[in-house]
């Protein structure tokens, strides 16, 4: 597993940084077979949503109800880069769409398991985060690379976890 580390200037819509577009274009290439359920304005994946209808997204539906309407391992890869905490759901969607915190990080692990169920073998997630959990080892998947982006003074790292599914979901 790679893991590297580099200083770039923060900016509100991810793929917008240097360093992470670099990386996503590496594994998304085209984005033809991707998907999105949090793509926002600049995401490179074939298939994309955002809650925001003011967003340039093919849909615009809650991303669980998104993931849920997809065939099963039907995706080369995902692009998973969703709000980091209810604080910045909150500021990103312009109201609070979680009636309390325990709400979005269930929201958030259901999420996870529905991109492992529409990801094909062999098939790449990409995660971007506050963590390095991505998807996880409970879900099949293995850390291929992760790329920590510092941002300087009082701002959090962005985190990156590139994964590949390893097999279908593993029982713990």
């Amino acid at each position: 597993m790679e893991i590297k580390r580099v200083w770039a200037m923060p900016n509100r819509y991810t793929f917008k940084v240097k360093p992470i577009m670099e990386l996503v274009k590496r594994y998304v290439g085209d984005g033809h077979g991707w998907i999105d359920p949090f793509a926002g304005k600049t995401s490179p994946a074939e298939t994309t949503n955002d809650i925001d209808e003011k967003m340039p997204t093919r849909f615009h539906q809650d991303a669980l109800t998104f993931l849920k309407s997809l065939d099963t391992e039907n995706y080369v890869g995902a692009i998973y880069d969703p709000p980091f905490n209810p604080v910045q759901a909150k500021w990103c969607y312009e109201g609070n769409i979680y009636k309390r915190n325990t709400d979005f990080y269930r929201h958030m692990s259901s999420c996870r398991k529905e991109i492992s169920r529409v990801v094909r073998p062999g098939g790449i997630v990409i995660s971007c985060g506050f963590n390095s959990g991505g998807i996880g080892k409970k879900w099949g998947f293995k850390i291929m690379e992760i790329l920590m982006i510092a941002h300087g003074a009082n701002r959090n790292d962005t985190i990156v976890t590139v994964e590949r599914k390893i097999q279908s979901r593993i029982d713990v």
